[in-house]
């Protein structure tokens, strides 16, 4: 039962597994051997980007920037400056 409910969580490792069971030299072992460790290195990074992605989303949409940046205005003060050159147009 155990094997059954493994074969249904990933077919590919399995089905690899059971190829190189079967396969009569090292070469060909050690080819689908790193072709599974490769795709499942590939799948697991692609899984923990998408996770840690989602997380910083929501962090960000917990924040009020309004709320803050007038935290922030209250103990700030604001300097603004322009400079404004006017240039004769040559006709």
């Amino acid at each position: 039962m155990a094997n059954n409910s493994d074969d249904k969580k990933d077919p590919k490792l399995t089905e690899t597994l059971k190829k190189i069971l079967s396969a009569g030299s090292p070469s060909d072992i050690s080819k689908e051997l790193l072709g599974t460790v490769v795709g499942q290195v590939l799948k697991t990074k692609d899984d923990i980007t998408l996770k840690a992605t989602n997380e910083m989303i929501a962090l960000i949409q917990k924040i009020d920037f309004v709320k803050e940046f007038s935290k922030f205005a209250e103990t700030h003060k604001f300097k603004v400056s322009a400079e404004i050159e006017v240039i004769k147009k040559n006709d």
